[in-house]
């Protein structure tokens, strides 16, 4: 497919989010580029909320002025940590040309911004040196999607991505250099990739290459072009399977709640069978006061993720959520809290109740900051 490619003038390159990210640990996220030359059929950028829809098919933009922007809004933001390509890869065939990646890594290396890549290009090796830069002095990490080694289904779902084989490859050399390294194993497809031979394959390739985790999760077909493209994809490949996701998506663009814990606890099952972990371990940075706080938040967005596991405990995801969200942003030392006021110190604070409270002086009661950290 040929693909257009223009520039485009950016007012912003930094978007940050309300929460951090309790999957990837992100404040920040940065697209060089609108739209994407892989041209994932499942992928959701599709969706009308992008902006992306009319031409996503056959134009990619180009932030030209990427660079300059970023110069003015750096100095007014606090360090924490960027991902690149939040929407759209970092990565994509053009930067081999462009290099406008590699210039905003420069740019967030000399304001020294922690910096996560998540991509499914190998083209991220060429700038490793300035990611060990990056990590040497404040934090980095490389991260890549696959989401099967089955031939038949990459070239059907991902057609103009590098092959999984080699960005497999790229994942053991960036483990090589010491940075931090794991594997998003999302979305599996229902009924074509979802199960437990497709997953343990992923799995345990991952680990033998080096990876420190596997996060996985499922498909969303959000109504309009991306739920279109990939029924197109349905109709094409796997007919049979229509009447499935009609099934499976009747009520929502997530799938099914049972079906979606039936399949999260078996990876999880899978990753825990091959000693690995399925959920990113926060990276330790500077930034972080009072980190105690920080890890704490970390156990508590464990929790929800745990009880999203289960059918029917979506009250306690977000009791657990919004407790993390209150521990993560608080500017008071939350050991200080606990020593001072004890336990109605702890339930003064908002979204903790007694029961969470009681959960979290436990968590304090064991740990020190020295051992926390």
């Amino acid at each position: 497919m040929r693909m257009e490619y223009r520039p485009y003038q950016a007012r912003s390159m930094i978007n940050r989010l309300k929460h951090v990210d309790d999957w990837f640990w992100t404040r920040y996220t940065l697209n060089p580029y609108r739209g994407c030359a892989h041209l994932c059929v499942y992928c959701d950028a599709r969706d009308n909320q992008y902006g992306l829809s009319a031409t996503f098919e056959q134009t990619v933009y180009f932030k030209r002025n990427a660079v300059d922007v970023l110069e003015k809004q750096l100095p007014k933001l606090k360090r924490d940590i960027v991902s690149p390509g939040g929407v759209c890869d970092a990565y994509q065939p053009i930067e081999a040309k462009l290099k406008l990646s590699r210039r905003i890594l420069e740019t967030l290396a000399q304001h020294r911004f922690p910096v996560e890549i998540l991509t499914k290009s190998d083209l991220v090796l060429r700038d490793l040196d300035i990611l060990q830069q990056i990590n040497s002095v404040a934090w980095a990490g490389a991260l890549f999607t696959i989401t099967t080694f089955d031939r038949a289904v990459a070239s059907r779902f991902e057609p103009f991505s590098p092959s999984p084989e080699r960005r497999l490859a790229a994942l053991e050399q960036v483990a090589r250099s010491g940075l931090m390294t794991g594997l998003v194993l999302c979305p599996y497809l229902p009924s074509i990739s979802d199960d437990e031979a497709h997953i343990e394959e992923v799995v345990k390739r991952a680990k033998d290459a080096g990876a420190k985790f596997v996060l996985h999760g499922g498909l969303t077909l959000k109504p309009g072009p991306q739920k279109d493209r990939y029924i197109e994809a349905l109709t094409d490949f796997y007919p049979d399977l229509l009447s499935r996701y009609q099934e499976l998506y009747r009520f929502s663009y997530s799938p099914e709640k049972q079906y979606y814990c039936n399949v999260q606890r078996m990876a999880r099952s899978i990753c825990h069978r091959h000693k690995m972990p399925d959920r990113m371990p926060r990276p330790v940075l500077s930034c972080d006061e009072p980190m105690m706080n920080k890890r704490i938040a970390e156990k508590l967005f464990l929790m929800a993720y745990e009880a999203d596991l289960e059918p029917d405990e979506e009250h306690r995801v977000w009791s657990y959520r919004k407790a993390a969200w209150t521990v993560d942003e608080l500017e008071e030392n939350l050991l200080d809290i606990y020593r001072e006021e004890g336990i109605r110190g702890l339930m003064a604070l908002p979204n903790v109740g007694i029961k969470i409270a009681s959960t979290i002086a436990s968590l304090l009661s064991e740990k020190t900051d020295d051992s926390f950290i």
